[in-house]
């Protein structure tokens, strides 16, 4: 018997219902003005203190209307928040700080 699902996937469609509700935004692309990471689905935003979304940092860097790093310069920031990123990201720390040297200068935040 086929599988209605399987049938999408093999169409390049794939996914369900429930987990393409999360891609509220479409193919918007959002980028954190903190870390540059494309924020697409809903737990990707950060949060305001009232628990809303906001579209300008994602929820790895702003939570509760804070940042969780601190960082008043781009290179503090990096030392700081590196190991979250490269996690975040699955690449090394090293990597990252170099991606991170090159991004940074660009974002809102570090402006």
């Amino acid at each position: 018997m086929v599988n209605e699902r399987d049938v999408a996937s093999a169409k390049g469609g794939g996914g369900d219902r429930e987990y393409m509700k999360d891609f509220a935004r479409g193919r918007q692309n959002i980028f954190c003005e903190s870390c540059g990471i494309n924020m697409r689905r809903d737990p990707d935003f950060g949060t305001e203190a009232d628990g809303g979304h906001t579209e300008q940092y994602c929820s790895g860097c702003y939570v509760d209307g804070r940042f969780r790093e601190e960082a008043t310069t781009a290179a503090d920031f990096i030392t700081k928040a590196a190991e979250r990123i490269a996690a975040q990201r699955k690449q090394s720390p090293g990597k990252v700080k170099l991606d991170l040297k090159k991004e940074l200068p660009k974002l809102p935040r570090w402006k």
